[in-house]
């Protein structure tokens, strides 16, 4: 990288700062696409599948061949067409005041069982309020404490207060939370973004706390 050539950017303890805003609309894309299997979204599919196999791992979630067609076992994360019309139903019927966030009725399509349009701030209001009301019931118990796990974390990352004696134990929960995460989720949806969870509370050590410096106000 040319920013090396710089005299004192080896000695920088923060390179690059993470922007929150858009490493958590990534996870939940990631979150949402996946479980309600939203085509170019999910990150389980024949692909993916394909990988478990050629890694070795997870044999009862590899593809089997019938004849002509392939059939994909479902995995713990998988939801069913009843589910997925609980989970779209729920998110319909959230009513907010106004200024809160857009209007999330909008956003959901019963016909086709997905979340179109959502921008930043509603993958946050998501992420933070709303994803954990949406999934409660519809999921096993330990994929659902996993993801109420990342929604908690990111709530306190993002808050306005946030007691600096907490924060080894906060970088340990991410950790764990991403853990959880592969425990149940496919490798393919371990990218960057979601990677880039490990980061955050290392920032705010070094920087302060997250709504000083993400995007929302440039936005």
């Amino acid at each position: 990288m040319i920013f090396f050539d710089l005299p004192y950017w080896s000695d920088l303890d923060i390179r690059h700062c993470i922007d929150v805003m858009h490493v958590e609309k990534n996870v939940c894309d990631s979150v949402t696409g996946t479980l309600l299997n939203i085509q170019g979204k999910t990150e389980d599919g024949l692909n993916t599948r394909k990988d478990l196999a050629e890694m070795g791992i997870q044999s009862q979630l590899h593809p089997r061949s019938n004849g002509k067609k392939v059939y994909l076992p479902p995995a713990c994360h998988t939801l069913s067409k009843k589910k997925k019309i609980s989970f779209c139903q729920c998110l319909r019927r959230v009513k907010v005041p106004q200024g809160y966030s857009s209007n999330i009725k909008s956003l959901v399509q019963l016909k086709d069982l997905k979340l179109v349009g959502l921008k930043s701030h509603d993958c946050h209001v998501l992420m933070q309020k709303l994803l954990v009301m949406a999934i409660r019931d519809i999921l096993p118990n330990k994929v659902g404490l996993a993801i109420t796990r990342l929604y908690f974390f990111f709530n306190a990352i993002c808050s306005k207060v946030i007691d600096p004696v907490k924060l080894d134990e906060l970088e340990n929960e991410a950790v764990i939370i991403l853990c959880q995460l592969e425990m149940y989720f496919p490798p393919a949806f371990f990218d960057i973004m979601v990677h880039l969870i490990v980061h955050l509370v290392r920032e705010i050590k070094c920087c302060g706390p997250v709504y000083l410096r993400w995007m929302y106000p440039v936005k």
